[in-house]
């Protein structure tokens, strides 16, 4: 398993290489207010941190987004959605960019309790903040989209809480947005065989196993908030699972729209490109239809 997991870390290590250089020629939306490096864990580790930003010229309280990164539960930080995260805040929301351990050292479960214990924080902060505490979105994408996808089960679920081992953090989603999130994870090869590998050893022999699609938490809840999900013609990674996952909340009944995008200006569109690249035509485009599903459903 050890030696799996190396080789995957060097893939890891060559797709930070291009979001490095893709990150060197972006430039920063201007007039956002940045609050960095928040500790919502006292343990020391660059992953128990968080930002916030939110427009400088604020009145009043903004809507919220809470970001969870993507990186195939091994790779990134919040640094790797940073500008992303601030083209949202420009548009008028106050968004918290979390960031959680990292496999091998930890489990998908264990990234879970992170997630769990940085929104903890994040309802206190709410206070500190121009924070609307009834208006927050969650959002993810790729095995962001996962881990917000299962946050919002286990937030609904006192079972899945106890399943999890996960504190209540005590905030309620209004919606989700989830973009190209790879939510069935006990699936067949390739894909399958990766993401269970992300559950370690121990978590593959015990229970826990049932739990990694998301279909078996949706079926310990009795509602799962409205989600807007998002994937592209190119998106290789999650395409397939994301047009999945939106005909299961259809079937569960859950408040559902799906964004396909075809072929943009005849290009096919990658993996999670409106939070590579923002503010391109196709990712305004996402952004747009993004907050129009948020204002949809504000309280």
């Amino acid at each position: 398993m050890k030696s799996l997991y190396k080789v995957f870390g060097k893939f890891w290590d060559g797709v930070k290489v291009g979001d490095d250089k893709l990150h060197a020629t972006q430039v920063l939306p201007e007039g956002i207010k940045e609050i960095t490096d928040i500790p919502y864990k006292n343990s020391g580790s660059i992953y128990h941190l968080l930002d916030v930003y939110y427009p400088e010229d604020v009145k009043g309280k903004l809507p919220v987004i809470v970001d969870i990164h993507g990186g195939g539960w091994m790779y990134a930080t919040k640094d790797l959605n940073k500008i992303y995260c601030q083209y949202l805040a420009k548009r008028g929301f106050v968004v918290f960019n979390l960031s959680y351990r990292l496999v091998p050292e930890v489990t998908v479960p264990e990234q879970l309790r992170d997630v769990a214990e940085a929104l903890v924080k994040i309802n206190e902060l709410m206070d500190v903040y121009p924070c609307d505490r009834n208006n927050v979105m969650l959002t993810g994408d790729s095995a962001g989209g996962q881990l917000a996808s299962f946050t919002a089960a286990i937030s609904r679920s006192e079972y899945l809480r106890e399943q999890f081992d996960t504190v209540n953090h005590g905030m309620d989603f209004s919606c989700l947005t989830l973009t190209s999130p790879v939510a069935f994870m006990n699936e067949g090869l390739p894909m399958g065989f990766y993401c269970r590998m992300m559950w370690g050893e121990k978590g593959m022999r015990r229970s826990m196993k049932r739990f990694m699609n998301i279909d078996e938490l949706l079926n310990e809840t009795e509602s799962f908030p409205p989600t807007f999900l998002v994937t592209s013609s190119g998106d290789f990674m999650a395409l397939k699972q994301t047009r999945k996952l939106y005909k299961l909340m259809l079937m569960k009944g859950v408040y559902a729209k799906l964004l396909d995008f075809p072929k943009f200006e005849g290009k096919d569109l990658p993996h999670v490109f409106g939070v590579l690249e923002p503010y391109s035509k196709a990712g305004t485009v996402y952004i747009d239809r993004m907050c129009e599903f948020f204002r949809e459903h504000k309280r």
